[in-house]
């Protein structure tokens, strides 16, 4: 019985060390640990996450946020090691008033010999990154990371900024196993909330009765003896309101093919700040519409302002419209002189940083500089040209009217037969052709008198590629010639892959993206004209997609076109899939057969479909002598895709695969 006791109280011992989630007490058994076993695959495993976040008064300056974050992290192998770095992200509007990250601690544990050796992290380690204007980053790397790694870091957020409460994240892209947060809001300051992801929230609502002191200084007087100056301290009592969240073995989500931006999908709580209520001072409310919001910006000196100064680009606007007849044509010629005049420096916002006069003369601006430059040169000759507000894509879905959801602006055309979206930011950007970065949903177009409406930024019109492909089968492999159009977004986006390439690095270009091909010749065409689709044509050679057993040969009838693997993995999927754009890739091949050989089988003509239109894939194989020809056509007619027909999706891709496997066989004469 004695010895029983003895084992449970080791046992129980054993619990409590490796439950020990206080700084410093990692255990052997967490650096022992060699995989996660709700998810083997995990490279690495948040084994504890914590969040305190209170609301302190400091006499003179007012309340401020202070959030305490702690947070432990088992490294399993050499591809968890980038989860050793941390990048705090903070805001700031003036010297005086920003975030700060205070008292960073981060250690290294490893297990040498049986023990556990600390590394701690030094201050000169820890630098500062500079986003933009209003952001930077406080970063820093753990060192003596290895294979089986625990490592661990808190800091202390302080921030004035009461509209800019941290959202309260619980999921990430590794498996967390534990994580604990403590919301404490006092009553004077009222938020709403926004669950955030697919997975329950389990919140404890808890009142507390709080109290804050203030030190008076008044003047007495004292009769005769004149006067005198006393302090005296008043205590005031009020509410606290605290969510307390407790959550184990959450999972990982996935980045998985065609996902956006993924950080939209995670479990999380965001908080809109809808107004203050201090003791004595009448209410102050924000962010009652998105109507508000927009009308504040539009008044903002940085924004509806900028949209009225026209001297600085009068004098060359003459010569930017010479010999542009129509309205589309006038657009053109202004959107290619913005965007050769003035280059974008890196900076996202949709305030003017130093006005669009100075951007203009200096020739160098961030995306309003550039963007609200566009917009006036474009009324200044009569086209009903708007500003349009966009939250990127990396920026996240705006949830709440604030003016913090928008970071960006482009600009919104309007013609009888439709309206035409433009950024002057990129240069290789067309009509309606967007940067990638900017498809995020819907923007905000604002109007001469700074009223506003959300419009769709995804594109209608259809992304083609289509690839004709000739070549001789000679029993040793094939060689030929391939000549494939791109338009739209498949244009856009090949000029920003190849941009400048002499022809010896577009070969190797084009190669690394043809798996097994040797690619002998190249060219492309219309590369700088923007108003044109891309041609790309190539002369190739390969060895690859066929196999001789026996006297019979098995062709992979689209060669280096076929579909291998299916992007879509996951058994479920809770978000949808962003391709951007409707489109199409078209494939037609001519296969050469020597004489000595005649075809034995082919594959079937083929058609799969997604329900409600969604898409369809088409796969027909027809013989004329010793020519095979094979013409496929894939079709999807959504930009996004709701997780609803995920599954179906996945199945389309499957069953794609299965027939673009099957082989044309060839038996000898």
């Amino acid at each position: 019985m004695k010895n029983i006791i003895i084992s449970l109280l080791l046992l129980f011992t054993s619990l409590v060390s490796s439950q020990n989630y206080k700084y410093g007490k990692v255990s052997t058994e967490e650096l022992e640990e060699t995989s996660y076993d709700k998810d083997p695959s995990a490279n690495a495993v948040i084994l504890y996450s914590e969040r305190k976040t209170n609301f302190e008064y400091e006499p003179g300056s007012g309340f401020f946020i202070k959030t305490e974050y702690f947070e432990r992290i088992k490294i399993y192998n050499k591809e968890g090691y980038d989860y050793a770095t941390k990048r705090i992200h903070l805001h700031y509007n003036t010297a005086s008033a920003k975030e700060e990250a205070l008292f960073i601690k981060a250690t290294t544990y490893n297990l040498e010999n049986g023990k556990i050796v600390k590394t701690k992290l030094k201050n000169s380690a820890i630098f500062e990154d500079k986003i933009n204007k209003y952001n930077y980053a406080r970063v820093f790397t753990t060192s003596n990371i290895k294979e089986g790694s625990v490592i661990e870091w808190k800091y202390i957020v302080k921030s004035p900024f009461f509209s800019m409460l941290k959202e309260v994240k619980l999921q990430a892209d590794i498996p967390i196993k534990k994580i604990k947060v403590r919301m404490a809001i006092p009553e004077y300051f009222k938020y709403n909330t926004l669950h955030k992801g697919y997975l329950h929230i389990p919140i404890t609502n808890k009142r507390k009765e709080q109290t804050m002191s203030f030190r008076h200084t008044t003047t007495v007087h004292k009769g005769f003896s004149g006067s005198v100056r006393e302090t005296y301290t008043e205590t005031v009592a009020f509410e606290e309101f605290i969510s307390l969240i407790e959550l184990d073995a959450i999972p990982a989500i996935l980045d998985e093919s065609y996902s956006g931006n993924i950080d939209n999908y995670k479990l999380g709580l965001l908080y809109e700040l809808s107004y203050v209520d201090y003791p004595g001072y009448s209410i102050k409310t924000f962010s009652n519409t998105w109507t508000s919001i927009v009308k504040d910006i539009y008044k903002s000196e940085y924004f509806g302002n900028q949209l009225d100064k026209t001297k600085h680009f009068s004098e060359d606007l003459p010569n930017v419209l010479a010999g542009a007849l129509s309205e589309k044509e006038k657009m053109l010629a202004i959107f290619q002189f913005v965007k050769s005049k003035i280059k974008w420096n890196g900076i996202r916002g949709f305030y003017s940083d130093e006005g669009t006069k100075k951007a203009y003369k200096e020739a160098q601006g961030n995306t309003a500089d550039i963007n609200l430059n566009l917009v006036a040169m474009l009324r200044s000759i009569g086209l009903e040209a708007n500003p349009v507000l966009v939250s990127t894509v990396d920026h996240g879905i705006p949830m709440f009217p604030t003016r913090l959801g928008f970071n960006y602006v482009i600009v919104s055309v309007k013609f009888p037969e439709g309206s035409v979206l433009l950024d002057a930011t990129d240069p290789y950007t067309t009509p309606n052709i967007l940067p990638d970065k900017t498809l995020n949903f819907r923007g905000r177009i604002v109007f001469p008198d700074g009223d506003s409406k959300w419009i769709e930024l995804f594109p209608k019109t259809r992304s083609v590629t289509r690839t004709t492909i000739n070549v001789l089968f000679n029993q040793m492999g094939f060689e030929g010639n391939a000549r494939t159009t791109n338009s739209n977004r498949y244009a856009y986006q090949y000029r920003k892959e190849v941009k400048n390439n002499n022809t010896e690095s577009l070969i190797s270009w084009i190669e690394e993206k043809l798996e097994d091909t040797e690619v002998l010749g190249a060219r492309v065409s219309n590369l700088k004209n923007l108003n044109k689709d891309i041609i790309e044509t190539i002369k190739f050679e390969t060895d690859s997609y066929y196999e001789e057993i026996g006297d019979k040969i098995y062709i992979t009838p689209l060669l280096y076109l076929q579909i291998k693997e299916n992007p879509f993995k996951s058994v479920q999927r809770e978000f949808p899939v962003f391709y951007n754009k409707p489109w199409a890739q078209v494939n037609t091949i001519n296969i050469s057969l020597p004489e000595n050989y005649t075809v034995e089988t082919i594959p079937e003509y083929a058609e799969f479909a997604l329900p409600d239109d969604i898409g369809i894939f088409q796969s027909k194989i027809d013989q004329k002598g010793q020519v095979v020809t094979i013409t496929t056509s894939f079709v999807i007619n959504e930009s996004v895709i709701a997780p609803a027909n995920y599954q179906s999706l996945k199945e389309f891709y499957k069953l794609i695969i299965e027939k673009q496997a099957e082989k044309i066989v060839l038996v000898r004469r």
